[in-house]
């Protein structure tokens, strides 16, 4: 299917070219300002393409608390789902990289670290052109900076903005599993947390270290006891990862439960 995407763009690009010719300078400068963006155009379709990969952003701080968490997700989500995801996840810095991820996930302890004016900028692009930020925070020690760090992080991408409860009714709680319960390692908050725009989630915030909840060792025993609600704990941090992936690759969900039966096997098999 990415071929069948660069392709799509090719028949606008040769007329382009064929049309050149007949233009002054000034309109030749413009379109070959055109067939620029098309080209750029066609990069970002064939990046996004059709699997999924988790990209984590890479930051002066404790960015990755939970490094085998991701292929446990992963691996679960090609049991489970119709999702092609990469095996691997991704480590990127804020830059013009992360234009090849739709998908970004922000972790740290304590609170987010300070970003440049440039690598708000880069977030801000990514959002706005369609991408979503899932933010997870790993550990809070007891105290609300990682919430106020968040907090301002989002009124900098989005001047004026606030997070936002979501509520139990939205979308996300119905894009695969039928109203996941929020939850992770931790239930520090019964809430997810967003900004919005447009009708679309852009940024997205657990409070519960929604991945450490997935976080084996060598054996593929779990490190981590989910409190305080134990395994059953554990089983709604799946569902909403996984609830959250297919978000953001969708947006949409399915409201009938024919597929439930289905699911719950594949749970119990898990």
């Amino acid at each position: 299917m990415k071929k069948n995407k660069f392709l799509l763009l090719a028949p606008l690009e040769v007329f382009l070219k064929g049309t050149v010719q007949f233009f002054n300078k000034r309109s030749r400068i413009i379109v070959g300002f055109l067939m620029g963006l098309t080209a750029l155009l066609a990069n970002l379709l064939f990046a996004y393409g059709d699997k999924f990969q988790f990209c984590v952003i890479k930051h002066g701080g404790f960015y990755n608390p939970h490094p085998t968490s991701y292929e446990n997700a992963l691996r679960f989500i090609t049991s489970t789902t119709s999702i092609d995801p990469d095996g691997e996840a991704a480590e990127v810095e804020v830059g013009k990289d992360i234009f090849g991820y739709p998908f970004l996930y922000l972790a740290a302890k304590g609170s987010l670290p300070d970003f440049t004016k440039e690598e708000i900028g880069f977030f801000s692009r990514h959002l706005n052109s369609g991408g979503l930020l899932l933010i997870d925070e790993a550990e809070n020690f007891g105290l609300e900076d990682f919430y106020v760090s968040v907090s301002a992080f989002a009124g900098q991408i989005f001047p004026g903005s606030v997070l936002e409860k979501i509520p139990q009714e939205d979308v996300i709680f119905k894009s695969f599993y039928l109203r996941p319960k929020v939850a992770g390692r931790l239930v520090v908050s019964p809430y997810l947390y967003g900004v919005k725009k447009d009708g679309r989630w852009l940024i997205i915030y657990s409070r519960n270290d929604l991945m450490g909840a997935w976080a084996k060792d060598p054996l593929g025993r779990f490190l981590y006891r989910c409190g305080p609600g134990g395994e059953p704990q554990r089983m709604e941090a799946v569902k909403l990862t996984v609830n959250l992936i297919m978000y953001s690759l969708t947006g949409s969900y399915k409201q009938d439960i024919i597929h439930k039966e289905f699911i719950e096997r594949k749970l119990k098999s898990w």
